[in-house]
């Protein structure tokens, strides 16, 4: 079987975007890897995938907290040209790394963030054959297309059901919408599950991996914790993440629960509403438990997504900026009352199960193997690929 390697932006929701993938490859017999930061190795060994770290003299483990979230730097390769004492280029830095890797693990297939082009644009110049996966619905260098026009016909897979997406939406010929590869089985942060109450709705609310980036999170979770307060029949379960403690927080009610991070599936098998900053994939795995959304984007394809999200009616829009007790309080009203929002996304969440039982994108990669297996290995891959979702 094929050996294949995942390459995701190092974030936590880019990395579990794939595990579903990763994991029904590797149950097809294939042999799957991880190409990634010495942080998240844990993580993804905990999966049960092989993992190569990169930049390990460079990143060594820790950096990324160290160097990322306490600093508020978003950009991951700001990071690492802040760091950086090679005194070359941080590309060719990367092209070191990668063609070591490529070398001695000689993969069949690599598995590529949309997140990444310098990464993908090395690998293609390394005769590497690939496959995009779009964790996103935008493309993040769509207006940088004269450097990275040699990605355009690589294949792509977007992690969507297309009945998401805006209607008549355009796609380049080699691209196919996909599941939104949940992993229902994944390894997750244990939970006091003790201290909820079974006969009251959930309100989970939780900005990812992204509040530290917000200037303004601390203060957005006092005004959700103080609203929660005065709705006594309710109750809260807040991620507040690893920059913040619960004890940054005055006049915590007993129906609000604070923690750094939690079990987000299985929280949403239980929440009536989510908050949320409008990441992707804690929003399709809202939509896909049928959890009505409140969503305050931020950065990147958030306020995209949030569109998205009011267009098909199975949430509503509030402006962190802007935001107020009076206004939380009226939002959550508005979902509470309009039977509506859960009826529209039970909906759309009928269709995000079927996909992920279908499972196309094992079945589009395992296409793409087979292309790639029949042309053997002298084989342009490129030329062999570029139409293989268009055919």
């Amino acid at each position: 079987m094929a050996k294949i390697i995942f390459a995701s932006y190092p974030e936590t929701g880019h990395l579990n975007a794939s595990f579903k993938i990763a994991k029904g490859l590797q149950s097809n017999g294939h042999r799957v890897g991880y190409l990634g930061l010495p942080d998240f190795e844990e993580h993804v060994r905990s999966q049960g995938f092989n993992f190569i770290p990169l930049f390990e003299q460079l990143c060594p483990r820790g950096f990324l907290f160290e160097s990322a979230v306490k600093n508020n730097i978003e950009n991951i390769e700001a990071v690492l040209r802040q760091v950086s004492k090679t005194g070359q280029p941080l590309d060719r830095y990367l092209y070191q790394e990668l063609h070591q890797v490529i070398r001695q693990v000689e993969p069949d297939l690599l598995i590529i963030d949309l997140f990444l082009p310098d990464f993908a644009l090395i690998a293609a110049q390394l005769g590497a054959p690939l496959v995009l996966l779009n964790t996103q619905f935008f493309n993040p260098w769509a207006e940088q297309k004269a450097a990275y026009q040699p990605l355009i016909k690589w294949p792509e897979l977007i992690l969507s059901p297309q009945e998401f997406d805006f209607p008549g939406t355009e796609r380049k010929k080699n691209c196919r919408y996909v599941e939104s590869s949940i992993d229902l089985k994944r390894r997750d942060v244990p939970f006091p599950w003790h201290r909820l109450d079974p006969q009251r709705p959930l309100i989970y609310c939780s900005f990812g991996s992204q509040s530290h980036i917000f200037n303004g999170s601390e203060k957005f979770f006092q005004l959700v914790i103080d609203a929660i307060a005065s709705k006594k029949d309710w109750q809260l379960v807040l991620t507040i993440g690893a920059h913040l403690r619960a004890e940054d927080f005055h006049s915590v009610p007993a129906n609000a629960l604070l923690v750094n991070a939690a079990p987000q599936l299985e929280i949403l098998k239980r929440a009536s509403i989510m908050m949320t900053h409008g990441g992707f994939n804690s929003v399709k795995e809202a939509i896909f438990f049928g959890v009505p959304m409140i969503l305050f984007p931020m950065i990147r394809d958030h306020p995209a997504i949030a569109a998205r999200v009011v267009y098909h009616g199975l949430g509503v829009r509030g402006e962190l900026q802007k935001i107020s007790l009076a206004q939380i309080h009226a939002l959550i009203n508005r979902i509470d009352k309009d039977s509506s929002f859960r009826e529209r996304v039970e909906s759309m969440g009928r269709k995000f199960r079927e996909a992920e039982s279908a499972a196309p994108s094992v079945q589009s990669i395992e296409m793409v193997l087979n292309v790639l297996r029949n042309r053997g290995r002298d084989c342009d891959p490129l030329s062999v690929l570029e139409n293989v979702f268009s055919s």
